[in-house]
This record gives C-alpha cells, structure tokens and sequence, in this order.
C-alpha cells in the first residue's frame, strides 16, 4: 500500500453496507416478520468484526419500516430519512450510550441519562432503541447493576441492542436477561480472497496482516493504515526466533518500537502471536526443544496476565511494558547461561 493510501474509517452509524452474517440477518428477518422481536440482545465476538454495524442496519430498519412483519430486507438507503436521523444522532426513539474518546470508559452517569428515556413514549416509530457500545467499557459493578434493573423493567416498546467484545466479561445476570447474538471471526480464506483482490496492501505483507486480524475486518484496516505493525511484525519475528541469541540491546531496541501509534493490547498480540508460531514450529521438528517451548509458554502467559491487570486496574502503560521487557531479558539471560 502507498504511503499516501488510508482507508477512512468511518463511525458504524454511517456504513450501509454489511457482509460475511447472513444467516443472523435472515434470523432477524423472521422474528421480524413473527413480531418476536425481544428487548434484549446482546451481540458478542472480537472486535472490529461487524457487531456495531449491524446494530445500526438492525436499528434503522426498525425505526424505519412500519411493515415490519413483510420486510424483506433490514437494508435502509442513506437517502432516507431514518438513515439520516440515525447517522446524525437526531433520531428521537434512538439512544447511543458509548465510551469517552479520551479515557475509552462508560460510567454511571452515562447510563443514569437513559433512565428516563427507557420508559418514554415513542414518538415516531413503534419502538424506541438503545445501543450501547460497549459493556467492556463499564467502569464499575455499579454501571451493571444500573443497567440490569433497565432490562429488568424494560416495556416492551423499548429494545436494548449491547455490544461486548469478550462475552467472558459480561456478568452473568446482564447474559441471562438478554439473547446472545454471536459474531464469528471472519475466515482467513475469506479475509485473504477480499485483499488479494483490492490494492490496499502488499502481497508480501498479506501473510502478516491475515495473523494479526484474527479473523477481524475492522482490526486488519486498522493495521492497513499503520505499516509500522508489519515492521514491529517483522522485528518481533526476529527476536522470538533467536531467543537463545538475542541479547538485552536488542531486546531494549524492540520495546522501544512501541509509540502512540499502537494500543498496548495490539503491540503485545503482535508478540504473543510470533510466540504461538515459534511453538508450532518446534513441535513440527522430531528434536523437540521443550525448555524453549516451556520458555515460550511462560512469556506468552505473563503477557496474558498483565494484560488482563492492565484492563482491570488501569494500570500504567510504559510500567506494564518495561515489566514485560524484563520478563524477555530475564528468560534471556537464563537460557544463555545453559
């Protein structure tokens, strides 16, 4: 891809086009057509895969068509009205509740505004919709105890449309109010079909971009339009495959790498990533290196878990790094002694 080429990447409000989940759209079809539409559901699956698109589509053909039950088709060109007043927030049966663009978090107060509005007339459809994008930006237990006594006392004019990145996160009393929509990653083969066709990216760089999507459209544009992931892509691959070799210089060079261009999230899947690839690698060859596997093991699970503390409890992003880097040079260090 040149330098000069960048995909737009648009709010979900404002795309009209939908691909790769037909069947849960023929589902919607027909529960459409039935009128047993529910008031909750709750769509999950990796990020970046369609779940917030099809929200809207959903949303917009609800609001849009009073003939619902011979509806053929959720699709609502962006001439129209409803299409419009969704893409504009102006709709008044829609509410949006979503995450801070700073601090990337949904609090209390957010959900206290739609309080009200749960439990208000419709005024220009027959149903009113709320979204809320997403629950893995809750800051508290409160934000979902808050939001369980809406679905609770939800009327039956009023449907909740959640998006959850990792269902795991969801408390279990939110799940069981609401019916889980899955959204499956998208197929390598499929993934790898669409950009063999387009002139978004390089061939040389297609095998990379394919592992580092994990299945996700949404995550391989954002990685389309930062080309230093292929460099870090490239650069890790080296570190991963001479471990027993690398010294701490180069160990540092590497976590350097690491800038505001990159999530922390991201920059470390790029890691883990090589390290899952290494292991396959190793245990292909009849001359298993199992204290390299083990090493690998160990890496790829300490990454895990400050990951998973640096969601929890916000922690430090340069601290949650340089930890990781000491874990690198640690192993290092230990296995050149041997």
């Amino acid at each position: 891809m040149s330098k000069e080429l960048k995909i737009n990447l648009e709010h979900p409000r404002f795309n009209d086009e939908f691909f790769g989940f037909k069947k849960i759209e023929e589902y919607f079809l027909e529960i459409l057509r039935k009128k047993r539409i529910s008031n909750a559901y709750l769509f999950h699956g990796i990020k970046g895969i369609g779940k917030s698109t099809f929200a809207y589509r959903l949303a917009r053909c609800i609001l849009g068509k009073n003939d619902l039950e011979n509806t053929k088709s959720l699709y609502i060109p962006k001439e129209d009205k409803v299409f419009k007043n969704v893409m504009n927030l102006t709709h008044p049966d829609l509410n949006i509740i979503e995450s801070d663009i700073e601090n990337k978090k949904i609090n209390i107060e957010k959900l206290k505004l739609i309080n009200k509005k749960t439990f208000s007339t419709s005024l220009e459809s027959n149903y009113k919709i709320i979204i809320i994008d997403s629950l893995d930006d809750f800051t508290s237990k409160k934000s979902f105890s808050s939001l369980l006594k809406l679905l609770e006392d939800c009327p039956n004019n009023c449907i909740f449309f959640l998006i959850s990145h990792s269902l795991y996160n969801v408390p279990a009393t939110i799940k069981s109010r609401c019916q889980k929509i899955y959204f499956n990653p998208i197929p390598d083969s499929t993934l790898r079909k669409w950009f063999e066709k387009s002139q978004l990216i390089n061939n040389k760089n297609l095998d990379v971009l394919i592992n580092l999507s994990n299945g996700s459209l949404g995550k391989a544009i954002e990685l389309i339009n930062n080309e230093e992931c292929f460099n870090v892509y490239s650069r890790a691959k080296d570190i991963i495959t001479n471990f027993k070799k690398i010294s701490k210089k180069e160990i540092d060079d590497f976590f350097s790498l690491f800038n505001n261009n990159f999530l922390l999230e991201d920059f470390l899947l790029i890691i883990q990533i090589n390290i899952i690839q290494n292991i396959k690698k190793l245990i292909s060859k009849k001359d298993i290196s199992k204290l390299l596997i083990n090493v690998y093991i160990s890496i790829f699970f300490e990454i895990n878990k400050r990951i998973k503390n640096l969601s929890s409890f916000n922690l430090d992003k340069t601290q949650t790094l340089n930890s990781i880097k000491y874990i690198f040079i640690k192993h290092s260090e230990n296995l050149s002694k041997l």
